[in-house]
């Protein structure tokens, strides 16, 4: 059974759970490109890491009690750390696709969109399925007026 609840309260966002905080993440540059979207979010890591039995449990909590901007359409998580909250998110956020954008698939998370950031060449797809989902990504004419 799934619980959630559908929160209609502000724009459609892409939420990035990063595995460093942003200075040191190795793929800094391509997350903020990213981040230079309008509805996009970066979520830091806790600064403890818990075993995996706890990780779930406190993640939803956490999912629970995160105060966003908007209503998160997808959530990219890029390292296996970032699975439990991710997975807290789309369960808090029914609809709420989870993307994979690390360097390779997580064994067994069943994810909506793959894709490895930092072989990545060209940004358009990413960009598209941004789109796709209602996200303002501020390229391919999604600018809206206020």
């Amino acid at each position: 059974m799934r619980r959630g609840r559908a929160d209609p309260a502000g724009p459609p966002l892409l939420i990035l759970l990063l595995p460093a905080p942003l200075e040191r993440f190795e793929l800094r540059e391509r997350a903020q490109e990213l981040l230079a979207a309008p509805s996009a979010v970066a979520v830091e890591p806790a600064r403890i890491s818990l075993p995996p039995a706890l990780g779930f449990s406190i993640a939803r909590r956490q999912a629970k009690r995160m105060r966003l901007p908007g209503v998160p359409a997808a959530i990219a998580v890029f390292h296996a750390h970032q699975v439990p909250l991710g997975v807290a998110l789309t369960e808090r956020h029914l609809g709420a696709e989870l993307w994979q954008l690390g360097a390779g698939p997580i064994e067994g998370l069943d994810s909506a969109f793959v894709l490895d950031l930092g072989a990545a060449t060209d940004l358009r797809g990413i960009w598209k399925r941004i789109e796709a989902l209602g996200i303002e990504s501020g390229r391919l004419g999604s600018e809206r007026e206020l």
